[in-house]
């Protein structure tokens, strides 16, 4: 029997859909290609937007009209759980908290014929040994305690909690020694992390002291929880020379209304200090475009905070109000207003961005680690999270001094050649 598995959504995602795949196969079943060819598909959904819940229907929805079971799981199933019980394009449902009980019971009840079961509660730091090409992820931490008020996540995830570090540890010392290069520290919130007096730098620190030929990178981090000790990690070359910080918005309002505990102010001064440090350093970002009573006055703010700030990649998505969160209730703005800056923001994004790879990063040397070939070249990503194509016949899962030299667009991502 097989298992297709369809993730929508984040890293967070991705892992613990690596996680069940490696389950299933404990449990004899095979990890199918496609929906095609498949017995059962699995849809580990997201809810984050709109389109997330709307990707997740569909996907079960043409799974179904195909005629196969399906299993749905994840975030959107949680909080939509009334909803989704009486849907007919699924025929077993499952919470975030009994995920990873999924290929167990799937063992033993092969016919599906009930759609909610009591499941017992799973492991929530589920252990993954394969992972595909050179980049291994560790989940180290779940929930959130933030409650930003266009958010669903801590009703999805619940509150936060986090991983032994001594679990931790060891996990990361074995992946390097089976060969993975790239270790990533994901999580909902991995800047709330925190085990026994042990928190996020302290952590960091000590895989940095582990043996091996590999580099550290960590998930997104929230500004206002940032520990300004990280910035000086990064002189360690183990630890990659990027961080991701979330904005959402360059707008002071906004943010007080989005329920950000942050201001414009020290988001750049963050910024400033690491670039200090690291004046190449790879910074990238998440905003929301066209949140609840935007004006014309703080989007413009926005467009301002982007030049100020250089980030070298900027993921911008329109608002789309999620039940149950304060900002459901209040106004929206038209749709076609929400568009527009979107449009003109992803391309300042994309100009701003050039211009800092050029005076910045053109023409250095930097430590590549190989992952694929694509269309005749070799590529991989730079320590600043830069994605680079080369012409040299070079191996995969090993680490080469590249020189960019050109930087070209790829749809809202700027990528480099050597």
């Amino acid at each position: 029997m097989k298992v297709y598995i369809e993730t929508v959504g984040c890293k967070l995602n991705q892992f613990e859909s690596q996680a069940l795949a490696e389950a299933l196969k404990k449990k004899s079943f095979g990890i199918a290609e496609n929906i095609e060819s498949s017995d059962f598909v699995l849809v580990n959904t997201c809810s984050v937007t709109q389109n997330a819940d709307r990707k997740s229907r569909q996907i079960m929805k043409k799974a179904k009209k195909l005629g196969k079971k399906v299993i749905a799981t994840g975030c959107y199933v949680t909080t939509d759980f009334t909803e989704l019980k009486n849907a007919e394009f699924a025929d077993l449902i499952v919470k975030n908290e009994s995920k990873f009980s999924i290929p167990e019971f799937l063992e033993k009840h092969l016919s599906l014929e009930e759609k909610i079961p009591q499941l017992k509660k799973s492991s929530e730091f589920p252990i993954v040994h394969q992972f595909e090409r050179t980049r291994a992820f560790v989940k180290i931490q779940d929930g959130c305690d933030k409650f930003c008020s266009y958010c669903k996540v801590p009703l999805a995830r619940g509150r936060s909690r986090s991983l032994d570090p001594n679990t931790i540890i060891n996990f990361i010392q074995k992946l390097t020694e089976n060969g993975y290069k790239e270790i990533v520290l994901t999580g909902v919130n991995i800047s709330d992390y925190f085990y026994r007096g042990i928190n996020l730098f302290d952590l960091v620190k000590s895989i940095l002291e582990l043996p091996g030929n590999f580099r550290l990178r960590l998930s997104s981090l929230q500004p206002d929880e940032f520990d300004f000790r990280l910035i000086d990690l990064l002189k360690d070359p183990k630890m990659t020379n990027h961080f991701h910080l979330s904005l959402q918005s360059g707008s002071k309002d906004v943010l007080k209304r989005m329920n950000r505990h942050y201001e414009p102010s020290f988001f750049l001064s963050l910024i400033q200090q690491i670039r200090q440090v690291s004046p190449d350093c790879g910074i990238t970002t998440d905003i929301i475009i066209g949140f609840p009573e935007e004006t014309e006055k703080e989007f413009e703010e926005t467009m301002n905070f982007l030049e100020e700030a250089a980030f070298t990649r900027v993921h911008a998505f329109s608002y789309s109000p999620r039940p149950h969160t304060k900002a459901s209730g209040m106004k929206d703005i038209p749709q076609e207003i929400k568009k527009r800056r979107l449009h003109r923001l992803e391309e300042k994004a994309i100009e701003i961005g050039r211009t800092f790879i050029e005076k910045n990063i053109l023409g250095k040397s930097y430590s590549v680690l190989i992952e694929t070939r694509e269309s005749g070249k070799y590529t991989g990503y730079t320590s600043n999270y830069l994605k680079i194509y080369s012409q040299k016949e070079l191996r995969e899962n090993e680490f080469y001094s590249l020189i960019p030299r050109s930087v070209l667009r790829n749809k809202n991502a700027l990528e480099l050649t050597e």
